[in-house]
């Protein structure tokens, strides 16, 4: 048995920012529960794996009471996502001692590697495409394609006959990762805008992130990646408000939640 830990929930921007006096950010600012910090999932077990190293890994990790990565995955280089990694590399040079494994797709190595010099001298990394599967840490991996930037990877996450998917930033889905995911148990999905989409090629509405859910028959499906302010602010009373006649199948994630896998 795994725990799944939702480290952070939120898109780029993350809620409350120091800019902003929106409806969203107020109640954020007044309500610890509703804060997201940027995007990544922990599996804690026998090895502890990380996905994604948002600007926040360290205070993440450290709320979470996690004090060792045995393995790191990676979905893409945004700077939302690989902003941590500099926390990794200090781990992995000063106090693990040891090379870092890695997952990540060609493609997202080649952007890391024009501003993180270093990255191969901590870091050991094995190269994915979509539909290829790795067996790391007690769990089977499998690489989906998503629609994001070049590289951009979602990742499908078995064990023990649980199927779990994490795709936290993509547009509409291709049709080789939909018929991977039919019936998938828990579905964590991208739901970045509500209202208008500002990126509908690489990112979702909150009404698509649904349909999605519903078209592939997800167990349970998980809202992440949420931008809140964007294009219309929306609080997260709300869309609690709004999901709750699907009955416990759709929930809001938020930092901290955790899931037994």
């Amino acid at each position: 048995m795994m725990e799944l830990i939702f480290l952070g929930t939120g898109a780029g921007c993350g809620v409350p920012t120091f800019y902003c006096g929106c409806e969203v950010c107020k109640e954020a600012a007044a309500e610890p529960r509703y804060q997201r910090t940027r995007s990544a999932i922990a599996l804690k077990g026998s090895e502890n794996v990380l996905f994604d190293a948002p600007p926040e890994l360290a205070s993440q990790l450290h709320r979470e009471c996690i004090d060792r990565i045995d393995q790191f995955v990676l979905t893409h280089a945004h700077h939302d996502h690989t902003a941590g990694l500099h926390d990794l590399e200090i781990y992995a040079r000063f106090h693990s001692k040891e090379v870092l494994p890695a997952v990540m797709s060609r493609e997202t190595c080649a952007h890391l590697e024009e501003s993180f010099h270093s990255l191969h001298d901590w870091m050991e990394v094995t190269f994915v495409e979509p539909g290829d599967c790795l067996e790391r840490s007690g769990i089977r991996l499998t690489a989906l394609a998503v629609s994001h930037a070049s590289g951009t990877l979602g990742y499908l996450i078995e064990q023990n006959g649980s199927r779990v998917a994490y795709l936290p930033d993509t547009g509409p889905l291709p049709s080789e990762t939909k018929a991977l995911l039919k019936g998938i148990d828990d579905l964590i999905l991208d739901a970045t805008f509500w209202g208008e989409n500002w990126y509908p090629e690489e990112h979702h509405t909150f009404e698509e992130t649904i349909r999605t859910g519903e078209e592939l028959e997800a167990g349970r499906l998980y809202l992440t990646h949420l931008s809140m302010h964007y294009s219309t602010p929306v609080t997260s009373r709300k869309i609690e408000e709004t999901i709750d006649p699907y009955n416990g199948k759709v929930h809001l994630a938020h930092d901290g939640l955790r899931l037994e896998i």
